[in-house]
């Protein structure tokens, strides 16, 4: 777990510094909040995409979170990616390449009843291959694709994500 929040916080500084010390001029819009369904998040999640220049495309990153509780288990994730968009006039190809830290919470049952919590936490690599509309301007921002998932004795590689948010 601390191999996590080291990570986040680094991707965050890199982020920040970038953001705070470009001096390049802004062309429109280089950040996103989405929700995104399946997907790197597994359930779903709720992320922040963010270019490392100024530019519309290029190099970036987002970070998320997700949660889904069902019939007393519980699943969190934390999905992280580096990314690059590809395209022009709001149109793009997004490439990414990541980590996901899933905590999983699961009820040991005898007889129906709870009896004990055992809890799984782990990592699993991803990708992102799809297409993104993102306005120039900002505004609505659409996402789909495949994001195969793959941890040490699991392949799914075609897991299919759809996203759905604000570009600003």
């Amino acid at each position: 777990m601390k191999k996590f929040f080291i990570l986040v916080f680094t991707f965050l500084l890199v982020v920040l510094s970038q953001s705070t010390f470009g001096q390049e001029e802004n062309e429109g819009s280089n950040h996103g909040v989405f929700l995104e369904l399946l997907g790197n998040g597994i359930f779903y999640s709720v992320n922040y995409d963010t270019r490392f220049s100024k530019k519309k495309d290029g190099f970036g990153g987002r970070v998320g979170f997700g949660y889904i509780g069902v019939d007393g288990d519980h699943y969190s994730s934390f999905p992280f990616l580096i990314n690059y968009l590809k395209g022009k006039n709001g149109h793009y190809f997004e490439f990414g390449a990541g980590a996901n830290y899933l905590v999983v919470d699961t009820e040991n049952r005898i007889n129906s009843s709870p009896s004990s919590i055992e809890r799984w936490e782990g990592w699993s690599g991803t990708v992102s291959l799809g297409y993104r509309f993102q306005p120039s301007e900002g505004g609505f921002l659409f996402r789909a694709g495949l994001t195969p998932i793959f941890k040490k004795d699991e392949f799914r590689p075609f897991w299919p994500q759809i996203s759905f948010g604000y570009a600003f």
